[in-house]
């Protein structure tokens, strides 16, 4: 088995004259660690674009079937590799397990010398980086499809906010651990994993927070409990959110633009998909007496704390309201409409 990948890769490239060489270690990045555009080799050899992209192209078919009987045991290893891991992998993760399981002799840019052996033999097949996905690797057209509807419907299922259905997935069940360690899941660029650890997204609030107003939404979400706003800019920067302390007024005034927070008591602010509504005082009373029927004022005070941190007598003071409410004979109290 090839184990030295620099003595290997010069013994590959000795039959090349030294342009020809330059084209395709600088077009595999085997020296920089970095691939070479076809404009900037060409602009250093003094031929066009395309002259250096025939030159590469003659190099890896008169290299191929050399690499693929030389390199046979490094290839079969790297499709071990891959099924292991279901038939997809990322680039990076990859050649990672190849390096492990082979053992070459250290050197520089390693991963992009053992990608040069792979991609020069065309065994396993490689998807390059776009704008949608990372560079990964698979075996055979059926897993690569497999993988791109696993995606398509994972991002159905997280656009609908039901990740519980995603985990349930036949799919996904066989290759993940849990949705943020997946390593199916790092491949999609519009996927992410926040400061929590929690998978969705990347345009998600919860993932990706670029807003102060998502930022504050993330810490009181994190939190599950009503705060003060001050505790709210705070939080942002004690839980990992932002590096950088968030200004409390500036924090104050998003809150209060933002239908996701409900002011809940005197500067004190919670998630209304935690089931807390907006309105006044008077039109909480409002909505529990139209729901609930009459009420004893205690009754009144206790439901109304469910959905607010006021005093006692703020409570009762709006309750006493005649305009809006009336006292029946009993000591109840309902809507003056009704």
């Amino acid at each position: 088995m090839v184990k030295n990948l620099d003595q290997f890769i010069d013994e590959l490239l000795s039959e090349f004259s030294p342009k020809q060489q330059k084209v395709l270690v600088g077009r595999f990045g085997l020296k920089t660690g970095k691939r070479a555009t076809l404009q900037e080799i060409g602009d250093e050899l003094g031929i066009t674009r395309e002259r250096v992209r025939q030159i590469e192209e003659l190099g890896i078919k008169k290299l191929r079937e050399k690499v693929k009987e030389k390199a046979v045991d490094v290839i079969a290893e790297a499709e071990k590799c891959l099924l292991k891991t279901g038939g997809v992998r990322k680039d990076d993760l990859f050649l990672e397990d190849i390096y492990k399981s082979v053992g070459f002799v250290q050197t520089k840019h390693l991963d992009t010398k053992i990608r040069f052996i792979l991609l020069i033999a065309g065994s396993p097949s490689y998807h390059k980086e776009d704008d949608d996905f990372h560079a990964f690797w698979y075996d055979d057209k059926k897993n690569e499809k497999r993988f791109l509807d696993f995606v398509k419907n994972t991002t159905h299922l997280l656009e609908t906010n039901d990740k519980e259905k995603v985990s349930k997935d036949p799919f996904y069940a066989s290759q993940c651990n849990d949705l943020a360690t997946c390593h199916l899941l790092l491949i999609p660029k519009h996927f992410g994993v926040n400061v929590f650890g929690e998978f969705g997204l990347r345009a998600s609030a919860e993932i990706e927070p670029k807003t102060i107003r998502d930022k504050a939404y993330l810490a009181l979400k994190k939190t599950g409990t009503p705060l003060h706003f001050e505790d709210i800019a705070k939080n942002i920067s004690k839980l990992g959110i932002d590096k950088r302390s968030a200004h409390v007024q500036t924090v104050h005034n998003e809150l209060i633009k933002d239908g996701r927070f409900v002011l809940v008591g005197r500067g004190i602010y919670a998630l209304n998909e935690h089931g807390y509504t907006p309105g006044t005082v008077r039109e909480v009373i409002t909505r529990l007496l139209k729901s609930k029927g009459p009420l004893h004022s205690t009754d009144v005070v206790q439901l109304v704390n469910e959905q607010r941190f006021l005093k006692e007598n703020t409570i009762l003071l709006n309750l006493q309201n005649r305009k809006y409410f009336k006292r029946l004979d009993d000591g109840r109290y309902h809507t003056k409409e009704a």
